[in-house]
């Protein structure tokens, strides 16, 4: 049975906006490639399966998440929004699986990375089940080899003392059941600087080193659109003092990444969010500027959970391709150097 292209679900007005917009694209990563901007170099460790593209861009820049599902018509259960993302190219999607899910839940998620092409990126929602997250490493494999620990330890009200510990005591847990696995810390709602020294001093004394560094980049909450856009070039600023900080404390660099980013993370988010012009323009500066500092890899919140009562999903609640998706898509045809 054929399946019904999206281009023909999609009407011949918005087809003409698509256009006007990927020209937009176009001239813009025409003055991208040929900006004069002082790049920072990219971190010279690489993530399990991760590739270099075109000009020296790390393909786990082009990431975007499956979070919890909050409506029956998501990531997981449409095999066409996954059929879309794997034909975009998009390498990497991070997937939380919740704490104390039965093994069929696990299995449907990471079957949906593996649908998609994509690599996995793991997030062990809770630091405190220790049982749990070692049946979560061990059940996973090597279908999973990079793993987040904990997510907005910060923002959930766990201090950093405290996620330490927790780091110290479980972390060579899971290295234990997977020596081949990465182990990404400490997952902070932003760059929360403060945090980030008491978790990398207390890892550089103990030796339970972070594989790699992540944070969470939402710069526009309750901005205005034009204040948003003014706010784009945060996350080079952002970037620039976690790297900083780590070679500062570690002594050497180490791969840092912004494993949720969009505009706002509201809920709902502003209703300008929904416009095409907008949220193209956001998300084509979000990721030159990520290219500019060398963030290592990156994950726009989300495909399709319903995230933000479905404003921040790339896909509607008919499947179809909302903006960020095209516009994402394009700047990885942009690099990737195969099609």
């Amino acid at each position: 049975m054929h399946r019904r292209s999206l281009w023909k679900q999609i009407p011949w007005l918005w087809v003409s906006v698509l256009t006007l917009i990927l020209f937009a694209c176009a001239a813009f990563l025409s003055t991208l490639a040929a900006a004069t901007i002082q790049r920072l170099p990219f971190s010279s460790h690489l993530l399990p399966g991760e590739q270099i593209w075109r000009q020296g861009v790390p393909a786990f820049l082009f990431g975007t998440n499956d979070t919890y599902e909050w409506s029956p018509y998501n990531i997981e259960t449409q095999p066409a929004i996954q059929d879309a993302l794997r034909t975009a190219g998009f390498p990497l999607v991070r997937s939380f699986f919740r704490d104390g899910g039965d093994d069929a839940s696990l299995e449907q998620r990471i079957r949906t990375i593996e649908n998609i092409g994509a690599h996995c990126l793991g997030v062990i929602t809770s630091i405190f089940d220790v049982p749990y997250a070692e049946h979560l490493v061990r059940y996973l494999g090597k279908r999973c080899l990079m793993y987040e620990f904990g997510n907005e330890p910060d923002y959930e009200g766990i201090a950093a003392d405290v996620y330490l510990r927790q780091w110290n005591r479980v972390i060579p847990l899971l290295r234990g059941i997977n020596p081949h696995a990465m182990f990404i810390g400490p997952t902070l709602s932003d760059a929360n600087l403060s945090y980030l020294q008491t978790f990398l001093t207390g890892t550089e004394r103990s030796k339970v080193l972070p594989d790699a560094i992540s944070f969470h980049w939402y710069p526009c909450y309750r901005q205005s659109e034009a204040a948003c856009l003014q706010k784009v070039s945060t996350v080079a600023q952002e970037t620039q003092e976690v790297r900083a900080l780590v070679e500062s404390i570690l002594g050497r660099d180490l791969p840092v990444g912004i494993t949720e980013w969009n505009f706002d993370p509201s809920n709902p988010p502003p209703d300008y969010g929904d416009t095409s012009e907008f949220i193209s323009r956001f998300t084509f500066q979000a990721l030159r500027f990520m290219m500019q500092v060398g963030v290592s890899f990156a994950c726009q919140f989300d495909a399709a959970s319903f995230a933000g009562y479905g404003h921040l999903d790339m896909f509607d609640q008919q499947g179809r391709p909302k903006m960020q998706y095209y516009a994402i898509k394009s700047v990885i045809e942009q690099y990737r150097p195969y099609v």
